[in-house]
């Protein structure tokens, strides 16, 4: 089927193709939509939204691509994709699995070893394939795809610094509007009609204050925001149709007490000694080691199970900042650092979060890190 290339994703495929061979595949599936969308240049948002509509993007060993998709999302992906063998099914009348095996049949792929994302392939899914191709080995490519995500391109370093900057901007600018007394739906509005203004299709956001805002992703509520309480707010929105932004800020309503601002000056101090230990070849919990060290010089509690993470298509991408990750920290991977104060006996809490690349020496920020409370005045 002839196509408009509009996302060329060649330099992307490579790494896998590499990988392939590493491997001794014949071939990889990969059906997750971060995936999908990285090696294809494809934004089909029911990948999330209906996840049983399968899509499917395999590369071949020959150094060769092609996409089984939904017939409802040919029309819209053939625009997007530099693929030029895109097949499709239809929905209800086959199963998503039986058609990709077909294709994999036509392909001589009969027997051998196929990687498959499978943390993301759904049970019902592999089942179905295993029984179609009984001689082929399933085999798990998730860490690997994982992998090739986490450094970007420069392009793709560009527009995470763009999509980080204008989220923290609608942030800004909403704060410096709202007023003690207004709703947090009202603010949470305020910062969602911006992000999309600029180009930002709103992904998740978490918006509370006082004792709601301990909760972990504790949504606005038709509550007023009331002097003196801590408000928090943590949010992202998809750029350039597949790029994610995942920025944390907190705030004051009105001036802040001389606690709540030592607080603050101790959570930026926590997210400095995190920024402080990267660098190329660094394994990923040495971040979050430093964090979890500073927390103890604040004399502050801690409990994060990480500390940040990678960020791209998928909002949780690798390296995850845990203790046990040991994967060495490579130029171009983009990380966030979010530390965050849960303070239960003063019904406070505290979350900063900002996005910084990983440079041949070290690395440079994306977003300016917040010093101070971000204050709602009268």
């Amino acid at each position: 089927m002839a196509v408009t290339q509009h996302s060329g994703r060649t330099e992307q495929r490579a790494r896998l193709f590499a990988v392939l061979q590493e491997r001794g595949l014949d071939a990889a599936v990969m059906t997750s939509y971060q995936a999908v969308s990285y090696f294809a240049g494809t934004n089909i948002i029911t990948q999330t939204a209906l996840p049983e509509r399968l899509e499917f993007c395999v590369l071949f060993a020959d150094g060769t691509a092609a996409l089984l998709l939904c017939n409802i999302e040919t029309g819209m992906a053939i625009t997007q994709t530099d693929i030029e063998d895109v097949n499709e099914y239809v929905e209800f009348a086959i199963l998503p699995a039986l058609a990709l095996a077909d294709l994999l049949k036509e392909r001589g792929l009969v027997r051998g070893r196929i990687g498959i994302e499978s943390r993301r392939l759904h049970s019902e899914a592999y089942l179905d394939l295993r029984k179609a191709l009984p001689d082929v080995e399933l085999v798990p490519l998730d860490e690997e795809v994982e992998e090739v995500q986490s450094v970007k391109t420069p392009d793709e370093l560009e527009k995470l610094r763009s999509a980080a900057q204008t989220t923290l901007q609608a942030v800004l600018d909403a704060a410096g509007r709202a007023q003690p007394g207004v709703s947090e739906l009202s603010v949470a509005a305020d910062i969602s009609a911006q992000m999309t203004r600029r180009g930002g299709i709103y992904v998740f956001m978490v918006f509370s204050s006082g004792r709601r805002a301990l909760g972990a992703h504790v949504e606005a509520a038709d509550l007023p925001l009331e002097e003196g309480t801590i408000w928090r707010v943590d949010l992202g929105s998809r750029f350039f149709e597949v790029i994610n932004s995942d920025l944390a800020r907190v705030g004051v309503v009105g001036t802040p007490s001389a606690r709540q601002s030592e607080i603050m000056a101790a959570l930026h101090a926590i997210q400095q000694a995190g920024f402080a230990v990267i660098e190329p070849g660094r394994p990923a919990c040495d971040v979050f080691r430093a964090v979890e060290r500073e927390f103890a010089t604040q004399n502050l509690p801690f409990f994060m199970p990480h500390v940040g993470h990678g960020l791209g298509i998928g909002l949780h991408e690798a390296p995850i900042l845990e203790p046990n990750n040991t994967t060495p920290l490579e130029p171009g991977m983009v990380v966030n650092v979010e530390p965050m104060i849960r303070l239960d006996d003063e019904g406070e809490c505290y979350h900063t979060e900002d996005l910084a690349h990983v440079t041949a020496d070290g690395y440079e920020l994306l977003t300016t890190p917040q010093e101070e409370l971000i204050v709602i005045e009268s």
